[in-house]
């Protein structure tokens, strides 16, 4: 089998209102899909989500899959995935949402070819898995409606986006407890946006009012190992590496060195499936859990972190609630929600169907 064509796409995606952080507010994205055919008919598909995080564009990623990647993808063995991969990162740096979402879509004629959905393919050790949903950062009376709404809906674990100002944070996540029950999982997710002084502080007073908070995401600036590794040190309530864990590299970094308590893996900052598989076992040797989470993404995307996540024991935690922010996806199948859920399609592949040409 061969690949005959491979195709780059890059379509502007609008959400379904704007989306806040502590670093940035979007009302839309861009989000670059791929398209590979074998000689076979086989046809593998995928999107790549170009981000601040990852420091790439979707014209960057067009220019480098146009210009680079196209011509080592045609007439290649798609199955060779991993042979692929290591041949694209030794000639291109970065650009990992375009690796991602080619690596994906590699991996989306593999479970084509062998009739099997993907997270089957890759080790099926479930077959859905819990994940959050995001609530952005707005006044405390929106976030409170939102995660109201979002529990009504049937999820059963919120992740609330803070790290701007952090008594009204502590303000905020006390009044979301207090309207979702005990039983609402609730997450924290600062963006990278405190002290290590307001990291240890917000933690110990939630946790003497009762918030029950399962756990804060990269509290500290992720250039600033220590200051994380730090606040890992002085809270109970787990932290987990999310900026601090851009690359491989990073990722064994602070697994060796202890800096978080769980690590999460997006396959747009690894560089696709391959990629995060490495990064998971690190860290499952280490006997520290991982997260799958998503950015800005399509289910053409979104589908492989679902597939991924569900594969794999040591993935305990999931965060795969992009699609629920498009206001229009270009992309069926995939992935499912269902009682607070996502859910892998178990059509072979990804199981997506895209309609974007």
């Amino acid at each position: 089998m061969r690949i005959v064509s491979a195709r780059a796409i890059p379509v502007e995606i609008r959400l379904t209102e704007p989306f806040a952080i502590a670093s940035e507010t979007v009302d839309r994205v861009d989000n670059v899909f791929f398209r590979l055919e074998t000689d076979n008919g086989i046809i593998g598909w995928s999107c790549g989500a170009p981000d601040t995080v990852t420091s790439d564009t979707a014209e960057q990623s067009m220019h480098i899959f146009n210009s680079v990647i196209k011509g080592m993808l045609e007439g290649s063995d798609p199955t060779r995935i991993h042979l692929l991969n290591e041949l694209i990162d030794g000639k291109v740096h970065g650009n990992t949402s375009t690796k991602a979402g080619v690596n994906m879509a590699l991996y989306d004629i593999l479970g084509k070819s062998a009739g099997m959905p993907l997270y089957r393919l890759l080790g099926g050790y479930r077959d859905r898995i819990e994940t959050s949903v995001t609530v952005g950062i707005n006044p405390t009376d929106v976030m409170v409606q939102k995660s109201r709404e979002w529990v009504s809906k049937g999820f059963n674990c919120l992740k609330l986006k803070c790290g701007i100002n952090p008594d009204e944070d502590i303000d905020t996540v006390l009044a979301v407890r207090a309207a979702v029950g005990p039983d609402v999982k609730i997450r924290l997710d600062a963006n990278e946006g405190y002290s290590i002084d307001d990291s240890i502080r917000i933690v110990h007073i939630l946790e003497e009012q009762g918030a029950d908070m399962e756990f804060l995401e990269q509290p500290t600036k992720a250039a600033y190992l220590y200051a994380l590794k730090e606040v890992t040190g002085k809270c109970n309530v787990p932290i987990v590496a999310d900026e601090t864990a851009l690359t491989m590299r990073d990722s064994l970094k602070l697994i060796r060195m202890e800096v978080a308590d769980v690590v999460n893996i997006k396959l747009m900052k690894t560089g696709g499936i391959t990629n995060a598989m490495k990064v998971n076992t690190f860290a499952e040797i280490a006997a520290i859990p991982v997260m799958v989470g998503c950015m800005n993404e399509s289910m053409g995307a979104m589908a492989g972190g679902v597939h991924f996540a569900c594969a794999f024991a040591n993935v305990k935690y999931a965060d795969l609630d992009s699609t629920l922010d498009i206001a229009k996806d270009y992309v069926k199948g995939g992935a499912r929600f269902e009682n607070g859920f996502v859910i892998p399609s178990e059509e072979p592949g990804l199981g997506i169907e895209v309609d974007v040409e």
